[in-house]
């Protein structure tokens, strides 16, 4: 498959693909001291200095001033499983990746809906966040590890050749390690670890400049209140078919334009700061510039650790208990904790997010309604034009708004055939590189991944899942168990009761984010007064949005869309419409729910009160259809949904 020349090194489409939604791999370089003068909030401008957070990640722990900064290895529960204890690929035992995918991955059109009314925000703010932890770059100079493409595969090989591929170059590593008995490759992750809006603000002091105003606070803006360009010339994650480089946007990282969702939660969080540093510049003009911009960017961190904790953790792990299979109550700051990245989160766990895609992205008003056509995922991968033309509005509602697909070793053709072009113009196969990107990083079998998380091993399939189909699919792809690569298992698993995750996700997720969260000397409810942190722990993503877009009607829980149409069917004996104590509710009489179009999208028949209920209904217009026994059909007036909640 041939290439455009790239403007910019290194670039590698298959690297940046596999951190596309959900994982975590590089960025550049690092600079600025660990720790910055700042005076207290505006509201409490008494009292000494206090630290902030160096753009790098050093100094935030005292002793060990590199845990969780960049250019840090990722670091590993479970041995590695190098083939030669080195540096060679595991997994060379286990059929081609592609195979694998063919046979696991390959979606039924239009998806499998998430069960527990998740909305497209939880992919979406698992990517924004996982462009915050990490990042690795391919290697230099290139080491590819093509994946072998099957003959006759109807994507990539349709004549049968059997000599095609899928081009995938090897992750940068510590170029100390791998050189000994005792001394594996370790990969590294190039921005930081921590939660600290390194995605908005930049993991060195380069980047951080060239996204300041350097008055007022401020962060730099083009027009609509948008992200500024690319005029600067930094690196930039850039596909040169789509849009020169100058007009692709600049932000914290270099993945921003990935797609337009996350652009759009760069820009929400953008204005967020730039709202908060207006507001202290108003009450305490003598502020510094410098002041101004730590005491929002402060703020936001707080914001960002407080939503992905209080809101999407709890809607990704469901009703995993605190301190079981969930995360434990905060109780302050551990020196001894390190916050690193494991890479059996960001090479296996938290791509979980790449299974949620659905197949478009679409553009809504107000009200639910298409401002302008949708447009297919495999469209939109580094397209600014979206946000250019509209701005972020119809984009966030679209992700209130819109279902999340479910968590299982399904992904839409739209990342599994075409990410990034058509097969044999670029075309990749995500699923494919992620299970190719574990064996690069030397990461053993799902079993044994399993055992190093305190997890039993398994020993058979079934064990795995209850679905028979996923069984013989498994057992084709590997044979044994003992083969199964950890991203595919972990996807495969039978989810825990009140989750959408199995039991092995769930031990890596909680064991990372609570290293996160501890090993943190500035996690916000460690380093902020009193009243900031309540001011923040009464802070959605729900507010954020309406306090920097136009977007006001949506749900106060934003990762969930829940709406529901109920009402009562009775003897209206005196003919008002209105129900009164006397009339009683008729039972077991037939109802519809008829959609705009006319279609009948439910049905069901009232309780013994006569009461009904149409749940997990979707943005639209209905009107319920009664239809008693011996009587005429009598149709409601219409209920129009808009959001959720």
């Amino acid at each position: 498959m041939n290439r455009q020349p790239r403007r910019h090194q290194p670039f590698d489409p298959a690297t940046r693909v596999a951190k596309c939604l959900m994982d975590v791999e590089r960025l550049e370089v690092r600079a600025m001291p660990a720790v910055l003068p700042l005076p207290l909030p505006p509201a409490t401008m008494t009292g000494p200095a206090v630290e902030v957070r160096s753009f790098d990640g050093t100094g935030n722990n005292l002793v060990h001033s590199e845990w969780g900064s960049t250019a840090e290895k990722l670091l590993r529960r479970s041995a590695v499983a190098y083939g030669d204890g080195l540096s060679a690929p595991s997994g060379s035992d286990r059929p081609s990746a592609r195979a694998v995918s063919n046979l696991l991955a390959a979606s039924p059109a239009g998806g499998l809906v998430n069960d527990r009314d998740w909305t497209a925000f939880v992919y979406a703010w698992g990517q924004f966040l996982d462009h915050d932890l990490g990042l690795t770059d391919a290697a230099s100079p290139r080491e590819r590890m093509a994946i072998a493409v099957p003959a006759g595969d109807p994507s990539f090989d349709p004549a049968g050749t059997g000599t095609m591929t899928i081009p995938m170059s090897r992750s940068a590593y510590d170029p100390a390690t791998g050189l000994g008995r005792g001394n594996p490759r370790q990969q590294t992750n190039e921005i930081t670890a921590f939660i600290d809006g390194s995605q908005i603000y930049g993991s060195d002091a380069t980047r951080a400049a060239a996204l300041r105003e350097f008055t007022g606070g401020l962060m730099r803006t083009s027009a609509g209140g948008l992200l500024p360009f690319n005029t600067a010339g930094l690196v930039n994650a850039n596909d040169a078919h789509r849009v020169a480089d100058d007009r692709l946007f600049l932000a914290g990282d270099v993945r921003a334009n990935e797609n337009p969702e996350l652009l759009s939660l760069h820009t929400l969080f953008l204005r967020e700061h730039n709202r908060i540093a207006a507001k202290a510049a108003a009450r305490n003009p003598a502020l510094s510039d410098e002041q101004l911009y730590q005491h929002a960017r402060r703020l936001v961190i707080a914001e960002l650790q407080r939503i992905t904790y209080d809101e999407f953790l709890p809607a990704l792990l469901g009703a995993a208990r605190p301190g079981a299979d969930g995360i434990a109550a905060y109780r302050g700051y551990r020196a001894d904790v390190n916050p690193g990245i494991a890479t059996e989160f960001s090479t296996v766990a938290f791509r979980v997010g790449h299974s949620m895609l659905g197949e478009d992205i679409e553009f809504l008003d107000a009200n639910g309604l298409d401002v302008r056509d949708p447009m297919l995922l495999r469209d939109a991968f580094f397209d600014p034009r979206p946000l250019s033309e509209l701005g972020i509005d119809s984009i966030v509602k679209y992700l209130a708004s819109s279902r999340a697909q479910e968590i299982d070793t399904r992904v839409v053709d739209d990342v599994r055939n075409f990410l990034f072009g058509a097969p044999g113009q670029g075309g990749f196969d995500l699923s494919a590189i992620n299970i190719q990107r574990g064996r690069d990083h030397g990461i053993a079998d799902y079993t044994t991944v399993r055992a190093a998380y305190g997890l039993p091993r398994l020993t058979s399939f079934a064990q795995i899942t209850a679905d028979v189909g996923v069984q013989e699919s498994l057992k084709l792809a590997y044979g044994s168990i003992d083969r199964v690569d950890p991203w595919v298992g972990g996807l495969a698993e039978t989810h825990q009761p009140g989750s959408s995750l199995g039991a092995t996700f769930t031990r890596i997720i909680v064991d990372q984010f609570t290293r996160l969260r501890d090993g943190d000397r500035f996690w916000y409810q460690n380093s902020l007064p009193g009243d900031l942190v309540r001011a923040v722990q009464a802070t959605t993503l729900a507010d954020v949005i309406r306090r920097n877009s136009s977007v006001t009607n949506i749900q106060p829980e934003v990762f969930f869309f829940r709406a529901s149409i109920t009402g009562s069917v009775f003897d209206d004996g005196n003919r008002d419409g209105r129900r009164q104590i006397l009339e009683p509710g008729l039972a077991s009489v037939a109802v519809s729910l008829v959609d705009a179009s006319g279609m009948t999208v439910a049905t069901a028949r009232t309780n013994a009160r006569g009461e009904y209920v149409f749940g997990r209904l979707d943005i639209g217009s209905y009107r319920v259809v009664v239809t008693p026994a011996g009587g005429p059909a009598v149709t409601s007036r219409g209920v129009s949904i808009t959001r959720g909640g």
